[in-house]
């Protein structure tokens, strides 16, 4: 059975996709990198390290925390995050349209539209998704890239119980299938996550009851803290207990959808169905926005 591929998704899509994809990444390599400049420091603050004459730990301190300096800067100014936020939003919306439009789902009807309308139609709700992403995050389209592609129209085409089956697989069950591995691996992350950040507070009480002692002359819970507040700011970047979450309730509500996929019997009822599940995924999706601005 043909599913219809990433390649046959209006340029918009794909474009979108591609600056979210660069957007996390540098969001995530800039954090990192901000909150290690600040355990740096704060290691190395914590001892006198001469090397003729000079402090060495000293220097190394100052310029770890101006290199974060110079990391917060470039985080406010050029806010990787929001643009992470509304590059996915603006690809996401784009996929749902497009998944209406080929199964024939509201407001793309296949009875209640021409094809020449639905076209116009599609192509006036993907230049206001692409308008608005402009504004913030502007992604380059060349006069090639098409909206409206082949293949798009080609599952359009299909007779109803085909674009069924198509939309279950193609949409209902792997999307479904993405919020369950994604659920699991949040989890997953979310429990190792907890259990380093408890290592990290017991260390951080034997190194304090340590130092009371005159055991250690080494200001280690400072040390130890700086990486539990590290943790922590990781943490909350990453969100992983509320993705779980999400995820789980998201692949929930598409379970129930799926074992109704057969219900439909006219366009009108599908089209009423697939308008349904696109809701019930565009809820995710406007729940995480909400958590990333």
């Amino acid at each position: 059975m043909e599913i219809l591929s990433d390649d046959e998704f209006p340029a918009l899509f794909r474009a979108a996709d591609h600056r979210a994809v660069t957007g996390q990444r540098r969001l995530l390599a800039t954090t990192g990198l901000r909150l290690t400049c600040l355990v740096l420091a704060a290691t190395f603050g914590a001892f006198s390290l001469d090397i003729a004459k000079v402090d060495a730990a000293a220097v190394v301190a100052a310029t770890a925390l101006a290199s974060a300096l110079v990391i917060e800067v470039y985080l406010l100014t050029a806010m990787p995050d929001r643009q992470w936020a509304e590059a996915r939003a603006a690809a996401e919306s784009a996929k749902s349209l497009t998944w209406r439009y080929v199964a024939g789902g509201d407001p793309f009807a296949r009875r209640s539209h021409d094809e020449h309308s639905a076209d116009t139609l599609l192509l006036k709700e993907l230049t206001t998704i692409a308008r608005d992403l402009h504004n913030f995050a502007p992604i380059p389209l060349s006069d090639d890239d098409a909206q409206v592609t082949d293949g798009m129209r080609r599952m359009r085409g299909q007779p109803l119980d085909e674009r069924r089956r198509q939309y279950i697989a193609g949409r209902i069950d792997d999307q479904r299938s993405w919020y369950r591995a994604k659920a699991s691996a949040n989890e997953r992350r979310a429990s190792q996550w907890s259990v380093t950040m408890a290592g990290l507070e017991a260390l951080g009480l034997v190194t304090a009851v340590l130092n009371g002692a005159q055991v250690l002359n080494l200001d280690l819970p400072g040390i130890v803290g700086a990486l539990g507040a590290a943790g922590i700011a990781w943490m909350q970047t990453r969100q992983h207990r509320q993705l779980a979450g999400s995820y789980s309730v998201a692949a929930l509500e598409l379970g129930d959808v799926v074992s109704r996929a057969s219900w439909p019997a006219t366009e009108e009822e599908w089209a009423r169905f697939v308008d349904e599940t696109e809701n019930v995924i565009s809820r995710e999706h406007s729940l995480w926005r909400t958590s990333h601005n």
